[in-house]
């Protein structure tokens, strides 16, 4: 007997672009895959006391992934961004 799979799932490609992720998006997981040999970035917007985030890069054939325990808070402020010549592949649960 199959489990039925509550979460609604987001799939897309993002070339040439930026996706900001926000608390309206109800995301608790995402995947991000770089498909491409252009490196992608993906960056927090908050603070740590004085220490501002900075991007983090995703290079050819590397994933990224943040999850979240279930029912708990939901990813807020993410920038993903693929520069031109960059393909990166997001898959993301709410």
């Amino acid at each position: 007997m199959a489990i039925p799979f509550q979460s609604a799932i987001f799939t897309y490609t993002l070339t040439n672009s930026a996706l900001t992720i926000t608390q309206a998006d109800n995301v608790r997981s995402i995947s991000i895959y770089n498909s491409s040999a252009v490196v992608g970035t993906v960056q927090g917007t908050e603070n740590l006391g004085a220490v501002s985030s900075t991007a983090i890069n995703i290079g050819e054939s590397e994933s990224y992934n943040l999850v979240l325990p279930e029912n708990t808070f939901v990813i807020d402020n993410l920038v993903i961004t693929a520069p031109a010549g960059c393909t990166l592949v997001i898959t993301a649960i709410k």
